[in-house]
């Protein structure tokens, strides 16, 4: 009979810690710094993410997450903002801790695949020109390629809305053209998102 007992207050204790019912924070993401908001708000109901083993990964930290958005945090000024709604996941590089963009500052921004790998990129490199970024992982290789388009000369990474980015990247997955690259990435870069290496 104290089995069964045990029994009934071991289920009540695992329903009990069962993981907290994510709810709408109610903060709307319509620029990057926005997302200053849900860090400072700090709501957490889920801390977890799957870090593929990978050691960079591991140092992440989960910062805010509710039914629509999760924020994880590296220490190296990147961030990954998980868009759970749209389904996408961006990685931040940003030498501000408040997601602005400074002029002649470096700033990239990643979309990635279910991997936390980038697949593309919006970036300013020291300069005020943006460029749009293929990144493609053959045989051990790291092939970029740059998008050619004049709408991409005129986007101004400092001004660019929410809504923009993602307008961006799909257009950077179906309709910009690409030429591919000379710079190479690192072969360490084939397991470990780029993005984890932050801004120098």
């Amino acid at each position: 009979m104290k089995y069964f007992w045990f029994l009934i207050f071991f289920l009540a204790f695992c329903k009990n810690k069962k993981t907290e019912e994510c709810i709408d924070r109610g903060i709307n993401i319509e620029y990057l710094t926005d997302i200053d908001k849900l860090i400072k708000d700090g709501y957490k109901c889920e801390t977890t993410f799957n870090d593929f083993n990978i050691d960079e990964l591991k140092k992440c930290k989960v910062l805010f997450s509710d039914s629509k958005y999760k924020i994880i945090y590296n220490g190296y000024k990147s961030r990954l903002l998980i868009d759970k709604k749209e389904n996408i996941t961006i990685a931040i590089n940003s030498r501000t801790v408040d997601f602005k963009t400074i002029k002649n500052l470096p700033f990239a921004l990643f979309l990635l695949n279910d991997k936390l790998m980038p697949i593309y990129a919006i970036s300013r490199l020291g300069e005020e020109k943006t460029f749009v970024y293929k990144i493609e992982y053959l045989n051990e290789n790291i092939i970029l390629s740059r998008a050619v388009d004049k709408e991409v000369a005129e986007i101004d990474i400092n001004k660019l809305k929410y809504s923009q980015i993602k307008e961006i990247f799909k257009k950077s997955i179906y309709s910009f053209r690409y030429k591919k690259e000379k710079l190479t990435l690192d072969s360490y870069y084939n397991k470990v998102p780029f993005w984890t290496a932050g801004l120098n």
